[in-house]
């Protein structure tokens, strides 16, 4: 006899799709680099105008960077605590400089980055790869070149309509794969076994419970 509460057919049959949308999220399932969805032509245009307007938009950035930081009382407290404390005295104009000042040095080191080719993001939990580049909402109002930045904009659209288009496109596959073979007697037999193996496995026991 199974120690293990498994499913019946059906049951098994039925959360095919469950299976698959918890399995990963769609976006990984396909890949990442601009590369896969743009043309060499636009790919080598969009890095031209990364260079050129993020080169362009760091003297203004830091113009601004220093127009804020004579709204705050100086020194700003490098360590956490006293930082907290600091802020926590602010006006309400000088914590919304503070968070300013924030925002625009993490981009002027991003900024930094693009002016010199470089294209990876910097911290790998940003959750977008345009955080504090040109086209941020942080940057995009010291770009003194427009049509630069919708052009810019428009290549990152189509290469993020692209990419969720084809990582649907894979769910979808995924999704009628999964409802194929779970509906099958072939998936099944290989289900049956996959159980069969576990309840074969070794007893493991792990703080006093039995898995």
């Amino acid at each position: 006899m199974s120690r293990h509460a498994w499913s019946t057919r059906k049951e098994w049959a039925a959360a095919a799709e469950h299976s698959v949308r918890s399995f990963c999220l769609p976006l990984e399932r396909v890949p990442a680099g601009h590369e896969h969805y743009l043309t060499a032509e636009e790919l080598a245009e969009m890095d031209a105008l990364y260079v050129a307007l993020s080169t362009a938009v760091r003297a203004p950035l830091t113009a601004e960077i220093q127009r804020l930081k004579v709204l705050l009382p100086s020194p700003i407290p490098a360590k956490p605590l006293e930082r907290d404390r600091w802020y926590d005295a602010l006006t309400g104009e000088q914590q919304a400089a503070w968070q300013s000042l924030r925002d625009l040095r993490n981009a002027r080191l991003e900024v930094g980055r693009r002016a010199k080719g470089k294209t990876y993001k910097l911290l790998g939990w940003y959750e977008s790869p345009l955080d504090y580049s040109v086209l941020s909402p942080q940057v995009a109002p010291f770009v003194a070149d427009a049509e630069g930045l919708a052009r810019l904009a428009e290549l990152e659209g189509k290469y993020t309509r692209l990419r969720e288009q084809a990582a649907q496109d894979a769910l979808d596959a995924a999704l009628a794969e999964a409802v194929r073979v779970r509906n099958s007697d072939e998936g099944w037999a290989k289900e049956l076994e996959r159980r069969r193996q576990i309840d074969d496995g070794p007893l493991v026991t792990y703080h006093g419970e039995s898995v």
